[in-house]
């Protein structure tokens, strides 16, 4: 998993096999150390909620994703077209939320 932060877009790219595991009802967890100073951990999980959601501080927090709208993706594969969500911010612009199957990796899979 990749997780990409510029302005106010988080961007989560995985792969196909991520993806499955999403779907099996098994978060995704990755952390980034930003030097000695501080670690960021992340946790993306499937609900079955209708939108996306973000919770959570700056050091530790956890992305849940509609099960239905993976599955969706998951069903059109291979696909340059993710999802993307809408945050609303806290007197700040919204936030946007891209999450994305890696298409080279999809395409890797339907050649071989």
């Amino acid at each position: 998993m990749r997780v990409q932060l510029e302005n106010h877009t988080i961007r989560v790219r995985v792969d196909e096999d991520e993806l499955a595991v999403l779907l099996e009802d098994v978060a995704l967890l990755g952390s980034t150390a930003f030097g000695t100073v501080f670690t960021m951990r992340y946790a993306v999980d499937a609900t079955d909620g209708t939108a996306c959601v973000l919770s959570g501080d700056a050091h530790e927090w956890r992305m849940e994703v509609p099960r239905k709208a993976l599955q969706e993706l998951h069903a059109r594969l291979p696909s340059k077209d993710g999802l993307m969500f809408e945050l609303p911010g806290h007197e700040t612009v919204a936030t946007t939320v891209r999450f994305d199957v890696d298409v080279k990796d999809s395409l890797r899979r339907r050649r071989g």
